[in-house]
């Protein structure tokens, strides 16, 4: 099987790779190929260390997915949801198909509201705004702190204490979760958390997936991640989620993940026991040890 990976440029080209380099580990002879594709022209002259790794441009890509035997394989988001080309080869494989109302912001947390109330997990409350001019309400110099903004919706401010990303892998019958509490930079994991997989607040990731989606459809199937917070009074909302690996996924290769070996039910990593549940780490301590 050919896996193709858009925007490989990204943290999540990386996880992407690593994941694949443990899974043919895993898996020797299976004689899977990734290609890591990105639309800067650079990008494919660095060549990789593995030999069933190839870095190229995102036309050589584009001419891949004519063959049978490729998968887009979910670490990125744009190009399965704006290319054409890509959104049609996305959409015949269940862990890459995409929908519209995926990148919907209004009407995800409507329907996740609607699905999931009375679960620990709450979804801030969303307001439709189009065509407005948000500017300050107080005192001003001229138009500073104005936006003139088309497609847009207001969402309830949460009073964010802790962050947390939650990596899933799901099929018909089971469903693994891998909780990590995060601080942020640009974005990114600066210093992770690994969580339990078997306490309290697992149970109420798991609630709410299946509150939501009580079967493994939709938005949350197969391989995708939540983005949730906690205030101070130590409520739980969920803030974001998308049909692919999180950017910094490959740190759960610690705690025995890899969506390759799940994708082709091989035998899962074992867990790196130098990483102990509940303790802070860097995001670069991970990188080191693999």
């Amino acid at each position: 099987m050919n896996y193709i990976v858009f925007e490989s440029g990204s943290r999540a080209g990386l996880s992407a790779e690593l994941f694949f380099v443990n899974y043919c580990h895993m898996v020797p002879d299976s004689g899977d190929m990734l290609y890591l594709s990105d639309m800067d022209t650079m990008f494919q002259h660095i060549e990789s260390t593995h030999p069933r790794v190839r870095h190229i441009h995102d036309k050589e890509a584009f001419n891949l997915l004519e063959q049978p035997e490729t998968i887009i394989f979910p670490a990125d988001e744009m190009t399965r949801q704006v290319n054409a080309v890509g959104r049609q080869h996305a959409n015949k494989h269940s862990i890459s198909r995409v929908d519209d109302i995926y990148y919907n912001k209004m009407e995800t947390n409507r329907y996740l509201a609607r699905q999931t109330a009375g679960c620990t997990i709450k979804v801030p409350l969303t307001f439709p705004t189009d065509n407005v001019c948000l500017r300050p309400n107080g005192r001003s110099a001229g138009s500073r702190g104005l936006q003139l903004l088309e497609s847009t919706c207001v969402t309830q401010r949460i009073d964010i204490e802790r962050e947390f990303v939650v990596d899933i892998l799901r099929d018909d019958k089971h469903m693994e979760i891998f909780p990590r509490e995060v601080t942020l930079k640009n974005g990114y994991d600066r210093f992770v958390k690994l969580l339990p997989r078997d306490d309290d607040f697992t149970r109420a990731i798991k609630e709410f997936v299946l509150k939501a989606y009580p079967t493994n459809e939709g938005l949350f199937s197969n391989i995708f991640h939540l983005q949730l917070a906690m205030t101070p009074q130590a409520e739980i909302y969920y803030i974001e989620s998308s049909k692919r690996i999180s950017g910094t996924a490959l740190v759960n290769l610690a705690v025995g993940m890899n969506p390759f070996c799940f994708i082709n039910h091989a035998p899962k990593p074992a867990p790196m026991p130098q990483f102990v549940v509940g303790k802070w780490y860097r995001f670069e301590d991970f990188l080191f040890a693999l």
